[in-house]
């Protein structure tokens, strides 16, 4: 059944992002019967699908197929806030799916996913998780354990942008962790990508995928009075330790 009608496996967040959201459209089919699906084994050679590629393709057309929502995100950008809202696409690409043997095991396919210029492909896996390779001719990289992982992510990320972003670059992570009443949200939670929440304030911490430069990071949001004001002490206290040190 699609996630749009039976999305009892999404927390109450995920669902009312859905609710007020999202939509369903049809995709292209495959224009022959999967069965014929032909895809390129790890040495080029073109081979039949695999049944666990044919399974885990059709359950995500069945599952989730036609998918569309706009996900909203604010951040300071230059000490002004910047409000984005970007389109994802839960679709593969009908005849022209791509798919491609993965050498640690099972194989893995194209989807449409955000709808933005990209030098990289969002993939789906035989396993279930979600990845990428980031210039189009990299290893497949996990970027989360599943699809409704992702939704949970979405549906975080859309609830906060009308909360205040902070710029939080000046901020170490370990200065974060001070802050009170923060709790690990788990199902939109995984290791590259973690979020914690309280009724004030959102702390999201992540990796970059920058090959040259890897690091974590760190956005931050607060809402009411209360919120504002524990992320600017914790801002102004960072301050005086800066000075001190100098």
């Amino acid at each position: 059944m699609h996630i749009l009608e039976d999305p009892s496996e999404l927390s109450a967040r995920a669902r009312d992002f859905l609710s007020r959201t999202a939509r369903r459209e049809y995709p292209p089919r495959f224009g022959l019967p999967i069965e014929l699906w032909r895809v390129r084994d790890r040495t080029g050679k073109l081979v039949p699908a695999p049944m666990d590629l044919i399974i885990r393709c059709e359950g995500f057309a069945q599952r989730f197929g036609g998918l569309r929502y706009e996900v909203r995100r604010s951040r300071v950008v230059h000490g002004e806030r910047y409000e984005t809202s970007r389109g994802w696409e839960f679709d593969h690409l009908g005849p022209r799916t791509a798919a491609w043997q993965d050498p640690g095991g099972g194989w893995y396919f194209e989807w449409t996913g955000e709808r933005v210029a990209k030098p990289c492909r969002d993939l789906i896996h035989t396993d279930g998780t979600v990845g990428t390779d980031i210039d189009g001719g990299s290893p497949y990289l996990r970027i989360a354990p599943s699809l409704l992982h992702l939704i949970e992510s979405h549906a975080l990320m859309d609830a906060v942008a009308t909360w205040t972003p902070w710029p939080v670059d000046c901020l170490a992570v370990s200065a974060l962790e001070l802050l009170d009443g923060l709790v690990v949200v788990p199902e939109a939670s995984w290791g590259s990508s973690r979020w914690r929440l309280s009724d004030t304030v959102a702390v999201m911490d992540y990796d970059s995928w920058d090959h040259e430069n890897p690091h974590r990071r760190t956005l931050v949001w607060s809402r009411a009075e209360a919120g504002h004001r524990q992320v600017q002490a914790l801002l102004d206290g960072s301050r005086s330790v800066t000075r001190a040190t100098r």
